[in-house]
């Protein structure tokens, strides 16, 4: 069965498009059914690049795994009446576990085997001259970063009240205006949690050096606005943060009428700027061509997963 190709709008899709049309291209077009391992190489390759991660992206993905396993358990706990504390060593162990498994795995090669289901690091997939030191120290920054999560108030905090938690990392798919000319919209929140008042609590960790407030609150708000869309909240009882495991800080944004209506806004012309492009909007049929490069000698080109495909690895 042939899998339809759609338009669907996130957060992260509308500020690929930004950085760079043609790994925009590659990531949502020119990488499109190479899941099939014999099928076209190009396709394949380009599928295989899309996959990987950097030691950066891999913290947070590892980290925000933690907290997800976390939370579900304490979930799972509060309905059955039962409570299994996880304490900080499991918690370490786990981590530990999976960075192994991903480092390995990608070292080896046998993530390619399944490479949208195993860790594949860029570093080991363009060669590139990372020290036994640096692997080291990431793998101190997620055990670190395990620890101030366990640590933190909020996640204690959701671990006492679990029986409120609504969602944890669950993909959810709405629609964004007019049905014929609006949005498909993807999103997962990292925790969204009942205040008891009608209200809903929003939670989004953060594990990176550096994050942009505005960014941000921009991705909060289109969390307000599935909350208030989907969920039914008020768009007057929604209060929302994001918590970063690297600093320790924790910082509230504003979501309200005002930040929903930017959010659901921004969704309609990020759609419209994904259609421009498009040799075919009805069947979302794109051309490499018309999804110009960033000039030669671009930073971006020096990070980007694709540069094999785009000739510049």
């Amino acid at each position: 069965m042939d899998i339809q190709n759609e338009l669907v709008w996130s957060h992260s899709r509308g500020r690929a498009l930004h950085d760079c049309a043609r790994a925009y291209w590659y990531t949502y077009y020119g990488s499109w059914g190479g899941w099939v391992a014999d099928g076209d190489p190009a396709v394949r390759q380009a599928y295989v690049e899309k996959k990987l991660t950097s030691r950066p992206m891999w913290t947070g993905t590892v980290v925000h795994g933690i907290a997800e396993t976390g939370l579900k358990r304490a979930m799972q706990d509060a309905r059955r009446g039962a409570v299994r504390e996880w304490s900080l060593e499991e918690m370490r162990a786990a981590a530990h576990r999976t960075v192994n498994e991903d480092i390995v795995g990608s070292e080896t090669g046998a993530w390619l085997e399944r490479p949208a289901r195993r860790t594949g690091f860029a570093e080991h997939y363009y060669a590139l001259p990372v020290t036994h030191a640096d692997w080291d120290a990431a793998a101190d920054e997620i055990d670190r970063q395990v620890v101030n999560l366990h640590g933190n108030r909020i996640y204690q905090r959701l671990l006492v009240t679990a029986a409120r938690i609504r969602e944890v990392e669950e993909l959810r798919r709405f629609a964004v205006g007019d049905p014929a000319f609006g949005a498909q919209v993807y999103l997962a929140v990292d925790a969204l949690v009942a205040d008891g008042k009608g209200g809903v609590v929003i939670i989004d960790w953060k594990t990176g050096e550096n994050h942009d407030d505005a960014e941000i609150g921009s991705q909060l708000g289109i969390y307000g606005l599935y909350a208030t869309q989907e969920l039914g909240v008020p768009e007057d009882q929604i209060v929302a943060m994001h918590v970063n495991l690297r600093h320790g800080t924790e910082t509230r944004h504003p979501v309200g009428p005002v930040e929903i209506a930017l959010a659901r806004a921004a969704v309609l012309a990020g759609v419209a700027e994904m259609r421009a492009p498009l040799r075919d909007v009805a069947n979302n049929l794109a051309d490499k061509d018309d999804f110009p490069t960033v000039p030669e000698g671009s930073d971006r080109c020096r990070w980007c997963n694709f540069r094999r495909s785009c000739g510049r690895g």
